[in-house]
């Protein structure tokens, strides 16, 4: 899967960003299950990568976890654009304009329905 993420931000960086994104690490989290992916900008104790839930990908498929990558390389463009990274008016224009679902987040975790117990 990373691998195939790793390849996937290459050739969407080319195709939708123009080539101007660097690259980047992206990593498959076991352990994520409120959110569907994440972009961690560069820190003082942190590196840059983007983080994509394996959970989603299991539940939602392939193109929904495209959609989370390419949403997460968005706010990438923000980072290295020198522009705040968040989901205002700039990030949903851009988001838009790649292609991007623009929707801050969604359930990744749907509570189960009560068991109902024979009897």
């Amino acid at each position: 899967l990373v691998a195939r993420l790793q390849a996937l931000h290459v050739r969407l960086n080319a195709e939708r960003f123009d080539g101007t994104l660097r690259a980047v690490p992206v990593r498959v989290s076991r352990r994520m299950r409120s959110r569907l992916g994440h972009y961690v900008p560069a820190g003082e104790h942190t590196t840059v990568e983007i983080v994509v839930s394996r959970r989603h990908i299991q539940r939602d498929g392939w193109d929904d976890a495209v959609d989370t990558l390419l949403h997460e390389m968005v706010h990438q463009w923000q980072d290295e654009s020198g522009l705040r990274v968040d989901h205002r008016a700039t990030f949903r224009r851009k988001a838009r304009e790649v292609g991007a679902t623009p929707a801050a987040k969604r359930v990744v975790d749907q509570p189960r329905p009560p068991r109902r117990l024979a009897g």
